[in-house]
């Protein structure tokens, strides 16, 4: 889970790309170093979980589809 991780400036609201813990700490503070020289780095750490259902949905469309197909071939 490499991608997990953003952060977002205090105090103008950038983000960082998704990227590792560290990753995104290197980025923000260099965000902060650029953009609000006298300002000590803050904001918030955002955390993706990985996506459980795994496109469940998506496979269930299919299967409609799928069995739509099936019915209107047969008449």
């Amino acid at each position: 889970m490499t991608d997990s991780y953003r952060y977002r400036c205090g105090e103008c609201g950038h983000r960082t790309a998704w990227g590792s813990e560290s990753h995104g700490e290197r980025a923000i503070e260099a965000h902060y170093g650029r953009s609000h020289p006298r300002v000590v780095p803050g904001g918030m750490a955002e955390f993706r979980k990985k996506d459980s259902g795994g496109g469940v949905g998506c496979l269930i469309a299919l299967g409609i589809v799928v069995l739509l197909l099936v019915l209107a071939s047969r008449h």
